[in-house]
């Protein structure tokens, strides 16, 4: 279901009066009282009367203001040859990430390629992409375009003043072209104003916002639709500040009064007009907002209609987002991922990230070595993984490198706040996957392990277990 048709009623509040400005964080704890926004009063109720799973789907669909994840990184052959190749047995980015777990604090107590193993080639700096922008027949105005497009697509909501204002005047130059395009391509709605950009993403499973249960996403609502009518929001619970803050809806000013944005909240509470498509285009946008959205998508995860559609589509579909995005396709046997490059779009490799990340790295490269199967073998999309194997293994790590470092976690003290962040980690980037009760290793995880040896010697065993 699409944004608009959870935001029923929601289209006529166009426009709107200029901020409000009160004297102090301390007036924000005002009850709000009935206005004449009855859409929020409709969605709170709807919120508070879902469960968990619930109120969580019906938040992505009313606000998709989820960023974009894509893993990180340049194999030495990212297609060609490579193609026919399971991740399992492929080109690897190992070495790029040992380098960059060093370069962050993490240091390596044994040798980064077990003897007799084969070294993975070099892979490129991080900040080495092409750069298409003056490329034959191209122009500058064609690197604003994707520059704002990759803004957009990592943070859909932008306003002048915000954390990546910056970026703002070239979406406001491109507006026109950006908007045609988001709509083309993956069916997204673009509204901007003078005052805020916003890309409408549709619905995604497994994109939450952290911290909120049903009655959080009530309380937001009602916050939005009181800044909206122009009246103080409650924003007694904990969890509301900080995300209406980070949207720029409500704003610290320097001389500690707080300002809200009023159009922005209605521009939030607003469900756009949908982006016409045809029977025809309909397969074409679910199969380009997965590639888009999401570090990998496998071929085998896909609807029949769809599966066909991407496989006959592929060189086509890469060319058309590394123009739009600067996304390099890395096609192998299992599915295709659209790299980023330079890192941007990865939780794997940004600096917020940090330690755990490269933790979580190196837990990927432990399991693949453990499990990867042999060349021979048929290499599944995904394995089983013991988790006797898991606790083992990050066992292993922290005695090689240490704990990672986590100002609201003492891993020290809270092994388990450890695995947990690690493993959440690993599944948001799709390197693995829930089965129940237990985690499935995905084949893309082996990008991040030392290349496999494809002709072990007679007698030796598997490459990547011990006898």
């Amino acid at each position: 279901m699409e944004q608009h048709e959870y935001a029923t009623g929601a289209r006529g509040a166009a426009g709107g009066a200029a901020d409000g400005r009160l004297g102090g964080a301390g007036q924000l704890t005002a009850h709000a009282r009935t206005g004449a926004y009855p859409q929020a009063e409709l969605l709170a109720r709807r919120f508070a009367d879902a469960d968990e799973a619930a109120a969580h789907r019906l938040f992505t669909a009313l606000f998709g203001l989820y960023p974009a994840r894509h893993l990180g990184g340049r194999p030495a052959d990212s297609h060609g040859p490579a193609a026919a190749v399971s991740w399992w047995h492929g080109p690897t980015v190992h070495r790029a990430a040992a380098a960059a777990a060093r370069s962050r604090g993490l240091r390596r107590a044994r040798p980064e390629t077990p003897p007799g193993r084969v070294p993975a080639p070099a892979a490129p700096g991080r900040h080495r992409r092409p750069d298409r922008t003056r490329g034959p027949g191209q122009s500058a105005a064609a690197g604003e375009r994707r520059t704002a497009a990759r803004l957009l697509l990592a943070h859909p909501l932008v306003t002048p003043a915000g954390p990546h204002g910056a970026g703002f005047p070239l979406i406001h130059r491109h507006a026109d072209w950006l908007t045609r395009r988001f709509g083309e391509l993956l069916g997204y709605p673009l509204t901007v104003g003078p005052g805020h950009a916003r890309l409408h993403k549709a619905p995604l499973a497994g994109r939450t916002q952290p911290g909120f249960r049903p009655e959080g996403y009530a309380a937001l609502v009602l916050a939005l639709g009181a800044i909206a009518d122009g009246r103080v929001p409650d924003l007694e619970r904990p969890e509301l500040p900080a995300l209406l803050t980070d949207w720029q809806v409500v704003t610290t000013e320097p001389d500690g009064g707080i300002a809200l944005d009023r159009d922005l909240a209605r521009t939030l509470l607003t469900a756009p007009a949908p982006v016409p498509t045809g029977p025809a285009d309909g397969t074409a946008v679910a199969v380009r907002r997965l590639l888009a959205e999401n570090p990998v998508v496998l071929t085998d995860e896909l609807a029949a209609p769809e599966r066909a559609w991407l496989l006959g589509r592929l060189p086509a579909e890469a060319e058309l987002f590394a123009d739009f995005l600067g996304l390099e396709a890395e096609i192998r046997a299992e599915g295709i991922a659209l790299v980023d490059p330079a890192d941007e779009l990865s939780d794997l490799a940004s600096a917020s990230a940090g330690p755990l990340a490269h933790t979580a790295l190196l837990l990927a490269e432990r399991l693949v070595e453990e499990l990867r199967p042999l060349p021979e073998e048929a290499a599944p999309p995904a394995v089983l993984v013991p988790d006797a194997l898991i606790d083992g293994a990050l066992g292993d790590i922290t005695d090689d490198y240490g704990l990672p470092e986590k100002p609201e976690c003492d891993y020290l003290a809270d092994r388990t706040a450890l695995r947990r962040d690690v493993l959440d980690l690993l599944h948001r980037m799709q390197l693995i996957a829930e089965a129940g009760r237990n985690w499935v290793l995905r084949a893309p995880a082996a990008r991040y392990a030392p290349q496999a040896e494809l002709h072990p010697a007679p007698g030796t065993g598997r490459h990547s277990r011990g006898a």
